[in-house]
């Protein structure tokens, strides 16, 4: 495409949304980090609630809308060379620069991630330094159990980190090195890789959560075979309500309608 053919509005909403969904989805991987070091390092005195994880949720969701408002404001289609394009317009460089390092790479991107990297390296600290012979089976199992959702989410963690820093790494040496931005290399092959390979990072999750959990595995299949067990599920509820019937009624009724079914299989020979 050439220009932004989608009009003001979705000039200003797109890129505000998909701040928003990566603000939110990397500060929501920070907030899981944080559960994960209470409830494995203070297994005894920490219990969160439904509605604490849901004020958690909520706020997170909130921290990224308000966040992102400045992009909803400045993001303007300007008219360049016979097309309208869709880039900040801010009022001085300088604004666009410290937005960028204060609202996004900063409490979007860094802070979020050195955050979940030291509640992990203080997770496996204490997981190393327990003394496993002290611990009844029952416990031993609860935290093999943690163990392994801990080991999950530093994979999706290292993932998302890999696949959204390059794009940052872009945006840090433009608003930095300006002469950049009229590259075509990097306009129209490094940029949109780079993008491409933030946004793929959500398909990269179901993934993950399929290889290391064998309950949404087994829940995967039945999805996927729902339609076969519920045609084969039915065929073994007409089953089972046969010998039932042959079981709690042994009389004339009952062996008469096993007679009539008999009759009706032999009705196509």
């Amino acid at each position: 495409l050439l220009g932004w053919p989608f009009g003001a509005i979705l000039c200003k909403a797109t890129p505000y949304l998909q701040g928003v969904s990566v603000c939110a989805s990397v500060n929501t991987l920070a907030a899981i980090a944080i559960d994960r070091y209470l409830a494995i390092c203070y297994t005894l005195q920490f219990k969160i609630s439904t509605t604490v994880s849901r004020v958690i949720i909520v706020s997170t969701w909130i921290f990224a809308l308000l966040v992102m408002i400045p992009w909803a404001v400045f993001y303007r289609q300007i008219p360049h060379s016979n097309v309208f394009i869709c880039f900040p317009d801010w009022p001085d460089a300088e604004t666009g620069k410290a937005f960028f390092l204060a609202a996004i790479f900063l409490c979007c991107y860094t802070i979020p991630l050195l955050l979940i990297i030291l509640c992990y390296i203080l997770i496996g600290l204490r997981v190393w330094n327990r003394d496993s012979p002290g611990l009844c089976d029952k416990s031993q199992v609860i935290m093999k159990s943690k163990i392994k959702v801990v080991k999950m989410l530093v994979v999706v963690v290292l993932l998302f980190g890999l696949s959204w820093l390059p794009i940052y790494t872009i945006q840090l040496c433009v608003y930095f090195i300006p002469n950049l931005q009229s590259t075509t290399l990097l306009n129209q092959v490094i940029v949109p890789i780079a993008q491409w390979l933030g946004l793929a990072n959500s398909g990269t999750n179901p993934v993950i959560y399929c290889f290391f959990s064998n309950k949404f595995q087994q829940s995967l299949k039945n999805m996927i075979m729902c339609q076969k067990n519920r045609y084969f599920g039915s065929g073994d509820q007409r089953n089972a309500t046969t010998k039932y019937m042959t079981v709690e009624y042994a009389s004339g009724q009952v062996t008469m309608s096993v007679k009539r079914s008999a009759a009706r299989s032999d009705d196509p020979i």
